[in-house]
């Protein structure tokens, strides 16, 4: 069974995103995208756009000196829509941080208009981590 068109469509997200590759992440999302970041994380919120996206992401990299591990435990897709489940672990100052995360993308055509983002850390740990 091949991948669907989808779960290959957030698998170059991811990578454009590491390489903070704006062109690729144009042609990726829509020209309406908005990233809905939920959890213990800053910073949580809406954010619009390729550029609010990476800006989400960069303060993340930014907190943690880039002291960021992702696993991909599963990617999926269906008509519309594809799912994404990873395993984090973020090191800031000594201390780590793991977090199972879940991912929804909502789709527009082959582009991706919507995508939740959320975190499952417990609100004390991640506090007291991002401090």
């Amino acid at each position: 069974m091949s991948e669907h068109p989808n779960a290959t469509t957030v698998n170059a997200m991811t990578a454009a995103i590491v390489e903070q590759d704006r062109d690729t992440l144009a042609r990726i999302f829509t020209d309406d995208f908005v990233l809905h970041m939920r959890g213990p994380v800053p910073p949580a919120g809406d954010h619009a756009g390729a550029g609010g996206l990476l800006e989400a992401i960069g303060s993340l990299f930014e907190l943690t000196n880039g002291e960021i591990k992702l696993d991909q435990q599963l990617c999926l897709g269906a008509n519309g829509w594809a799912v994404e489940f990873e395993h984090s672990t973020f090191g800031r100052k000594g201390k780590t941080l793991e977090s199972k995360n879940a991912f929804v993308y909502r789709f527009d055509g082959d582009r991706i208009a919507e995508m939740w983002m959320m975190f499952d850390a417990l609100p004390e740990p991640a506090e007291a981590f991002f401090a």
